[in-house]
């Protein structure tokens, strides 16, 4: 149910917990995308940092909770999963995820919401509803600074972030009902966002800077052996900017061939036109995105306690 790991750094310790609701089969690539992720940052920050992975909180949720509240989490970072339903209220993750909104909004410094998981938080906290997007927004996507904000300090003017998501939030009424835009497009509209609630700092992700190199490519793959089992009745579409021009031809014959003759013998073909393609690099603008996090999240700590030793003194100097 649980495991934990250290990144050690010099200066803070901060406890975080990765609660990973992605299905088994993506489950452990998900929280390796996340711990190489924040490796990479705590090093930024200077930081040591203990994360605890609770899996999935639709299954045995009350144990869920008290591994959680144990573990006296200065932050959270909650991942979505594939949507399951049209309304929010029908997800099976959606009572829970409540919970934990509400649970996380007194109880830690800061909290990270990422894909469907963000969409939930929303709607908990301001009825924002996802809306159903024409065809799935499926990959890399140049994005830009929107706000002047400690989240998005030093990030450059473009990067490209990774986007897998069926659902959209309007970037306007996020920002009527007071949601800080920190990245966005035209294309995806708003990237990230976050907004103050109670004692914690709610950062929303609608995309995946988490993501691995292979990530987009292992989803499409994933799609394709749905069509080719007939467990869907279309053909994936192919993530955008994502393949190198002779990949996608490689790849475009082999959508045609399996429209002609479907097979599941065609995956080794997809891999393979795949691995023969270019290697991509890691995103740095991640990188920092996440040492901003867990820099603000350490600063507020160390503020805290001092306040909080402070108050001590005062109330034994009245007595």
């Amino acid at each position: 149910m649980s495991e934990t790991e250290e990144f050690y750094g010099e200066d803070a310790d901060l406890v975080i917990v990765l609660v990973n609701n992605m299905p088994t089969a993506a489950k452990r690539a998900t929280q390796e995308q996340f711990v190489d992720l924040l490796t990479a940052a705590s090093h930024i920050a200077n930081l040591r940092i203990r994360l605890l992975t609770v899996e999935t909180l639709q299954i045995r949720t009350d144990e869920a909770f008290h591994l959680i509240r144990d573990a006296h989490p200065d932050a959270l970072i909650v991942t979505g999963d594939e949507p399951k339903a049209r309304a929010m209220i029908d997800e099976p993750l959606w009572p829970a995820l409540a919970r934990l909104v509400d649970w996380a909004s007194d109880n830690t410094i800061a909290s990270l919401w990422s894909c469907l998981a963000a969409h939930a938080a929303v709607f908990r906290l301001d009825r924002v509803t996802r809306q159903r997007l024409p065809q799935k927004l499926s990959g890399l996507f140049e994005c830009r600074p929107a706000a002047d904000h400690a989240l998005a300090a030093g990030l450059p003017s473009r990067w490209l972030v990774p986007h897998s998501r069926h659902n959209n939030l309007d970037a306007a009424r996020l920002a009527g009902k007071g949601y800080t835009i920190l990245t966005q497009s035209p294309r995806v509209g708003a990237d990230s966002f976050a907004k103050q609630v109670r004692s914690s700092l709610f950062l929303f992700l609608q995309g995946h800077p988490e993501y691995a190199p292979d990530s987009l490519f292992r989803e499409y793959r994933r799609d394709i052996r749905r069509f080719l089992s007939g467990e869907r009745g279309t053909y994936p579409d192919m993530p955008e900017n994502y393949f190198d021009a002779a990949t996608t031809a490689s790849l475009e014959r082999l959508r045609d061939e399996a429209h002609r003759a479907p097979s599941p013998r065609l995956l080794a073909s997809v891999y393979a036109a795949f691995t023969a393609a270019p290697a991509q690099h890691g995103n740095d603008a991640a990188t920092l995105l996440y040492a901003n996090w867990l820099d603000y999240v350490a600063k507020q700590k160390a503020e805290r306690e001092i306040g909080a030793q402070w108050s001590a003194q005062q109330q034994r100097g009245a007595a």
